[in-house]
């Protein structure tokens, strides 16, 4: 889930931060300091913090988000790999909270397993720790060329991937600004004994944990807590033991952003997220009675600055790179603890989530169409592939009850291929649904062609809905109205008309994936042996032809049905025309 900076949480954020300033600073400091300008700052930098990893999150998704399916799917083999492809995509993306949320949605949609998903979700919490030792460099000359360079870029580069690297850059810019001008807000407290006096108050580890856990779940951004007590170490105004505190409230807090990704999500989707606030609450429990023992590893892997250790100076030079190397410490060996306990946390989902009879059940339901995926439209397409895939699936269990319930027609039959068309149907319609929310997204020249693309498949799927309807289920409706009996030849002969039609159809849809375009010229291929058996259907009528009415009923009811498997094997041929792109082109 992407940051978003909305007028209604920007005034919230607003009133925290005024209402916790207020609360926290003694009256005889509110009278001395200039209180207006130091908010103004603190504020201003705040936001311009939170807009510039809007702008890097987004710009990271534009370029590298089109990639994640591939790589989350090939790289889910087994728990290692799947916490090395969690680590990885959220070192690239810089959020872990974007990462959960798609995983979440590849849960809900049936891509992941919940097993597969708790692994990628504990290397994300891994991964994030690249943004707090990004931030803990002091940077901000260079800051300011990346925001010149940034919206150089952006404003004047034509083509998409170059706007979204100058975007990426104007956020990371507007980043390290923004912390600048906290810091330079906060500095005047320096010198302010009773601020410090307050500062050392809140030593217990718990409220710190409170305090993190409380602004990340507000703000629903783990980076943004952890660039703030960065900045505030900087200024020498956290001990490092304070600053992993906080650190640690804000791993718990980032979880309320996946946990709110769950609403109306499945319950599988739920036990993800539930192995993301476990994992996180047990990773704090683990390091919490043992934070000084943390603190001193930090210390230890990290390079000195400066003579007099213990000066306020020093520990502002020293104290933001500590805090960042001890978080890496804390969630990589929370990482390497829990992830060989992973089927022990799967377990607790299901305990804490039991499975209910209704999820047993097949459902008609889209299956991977997730609204996450919206906002990078190659996961959703990617989305779409794989429902069509499900659809096919079910539209051949519609064919097989066909074939399988031949003739005489009973009614049960017609009532199940009813309902059956009719939840295709529907399903049909949320798959457009669906298409219609991507076409509302930014899409490049080759997303448009790949929309159009399936777009038209999907018409072209309502089309052979109708034909099945209004050719083939038709018949067999005035089959069972006047109890006619069709020969075992000619059901022989439509059914193995069928089968082929079937196999084609299924050709065109399989053809989607890349890696079975060669299906697509199948479906050509099969015109022949179809159109010889259509040939041998009309000679035995012919040669059965009878004057009598009700032979002449069946004459018209099986020419229905073959015109039906006709009409069909044309548009499978319509779907495979989409596909033969970059191969012999098809000859008929």
């Amino acid at each position: 889930m992407q940051i978003k900076i909305k007028p209604v949480k920007t005034l919230l954020l607003l009133l925290f931060w005024s209402g916790t300033a207020l609360a926290v600073l003694p009256r005889e400091m509110i009278s001395t300091l200039n209180w207006y300008e130091m908010l103004l700052q603190l504020l201003g930098g705040l936001a311009l913090f939170l807009f510039g990893l809007d702008l890097m999150v987004k710009g990271l998704l534009a370029i590298a988000g089109g990639r994640m399916k591939q790589l989350l799917a090939t790289l889910t083999t087994n728990r290692v790999m799947g916490a090395l492809s969690g680590t990885f995509v959220t070192a690239i993306i810089q959020s872990s909270s974007v990462t959960s949320v798609l995983v979440i949605g590849f849960v809900a949609s049936g891509m992941m397993t919940l097993m597969q998903a708790g692994s990628i979700i504990m290397g994300a919490n891994l991964g994030t720790t690249i943004t707090a030792q990004i931030v803990a460099f002091k940077i901000y000359n260079l800051a300011l060329i990346m925001v010149f360079v940034g919206f150089l870029i952006q404003f004047m580069s034509e083509t998409r991937v170059r706007k979204n690297f100058g975007q990426l850059l104007l956020g990371l810019g507007l980043l390290f600004i923004g912390m600048n001008l906290m810091g330079e807000g906060m500095s005047p407290l320096k010198t302010y004994e009773p601020f410090l006096q307050t500062i050392r108050e809140l030593n217990h580890p718990l409220y710190g944990i409170l305090i993190g856990l409380g602004f990340t779940a507000l703000v629903q951004s783990s980076s943004a807590t952890i660039g703030i007590v960065i900045v505030m170490a900087s200024q020498g105004f956290l001990t490092l033991p304070n600053g992993i505190a906080l650190s640690m409230g804000a791993d718990i807090g980032t979880c309320i952003t996946a946990v709110l990704a769950t609403i109306g999500q499945s319950r599988e989707a739920i036990r993800a997220a539930l192995i993301h606030v476990l994992f996180n609450v047990f990773g704090v429990l683990l390091w919490l009675p043992f934070i000084s023992v943390l603190a001193a590893l930090a210390v230890y892997i990290s390079p000195m600055t400066g003579t007099d250790l213990n000066s306020m100076a020093s520990l502002a030079e020293n104290t933001p790179r500590e805090i960042a190397n001890a978080n890496t410490i804390f969630k990589l060996s929370a990482l390497i603890l829990f992830l060989p306990l992973l089927g022990l946390f799967v377990w607790l989902a299901y305990r804490f989530v039991p499975v209910l009879d209704e999820e047993k059940q097949q459902s008609f339901d889209p299956k991977f169409l997730d609204d996450n995926f919206l906002k990078t439209p190659e996961l959703a397409f990617g989305a779409v592939v794989m429902e069509l895939n499900v659809f096919r699936e079910k539209l051949n269990n519609l064919f097989q009850h066909f074939i399988n319930n031949n003739y005489p027609v009973q009614l049960n039959a017609l009532k199940f291929e009813e309902k059956s068309l009719r939840q295709l149907r529907q399903y049909q319609h949320l798959i457009l649904l669906y298409l219609s929310k991507i076409s509302q997204s930014n899409l490049d020249e080759t997303q448009q062609q790949k929309y159009v693309e399936l777009i038209t498949i999907s018409n072209i799927l309502e089309s052979v809905m109708e034909t099945i309807e209004n050719g083939l289920l038709d018949a067999r409706h005035q089959t069972f109205e006047f109890q006619l009996k069709v020969s075992p030849t000619m059901q022989d002969l439509m059914g193995n008309i069928t089968k082929e039609v079937v196999k084609s159809l299924n050709n065109a849809l399989i053809a989607l994936d890349e890696q079975q375009k060669e299906k697509a010229l199948e479906v050509f291929s099969a015109k022949a042996a179809i159109d010889e058996m259509i040939q041998m259907t009309l000679k035995h009528q012919v040669k059965h032809m009878r004057s009598d009415e009700s032979r002449l009923i069946i004459f018209r009811i099986e020419m229905q049905i073959v015109d039906a498997l006709k009409r069909l094997h044309t548009l499978s041929k319509r779907i495979a025309r989409l596909q033969t792109k970059g191969l012999e082109s098809p000859q008929n």
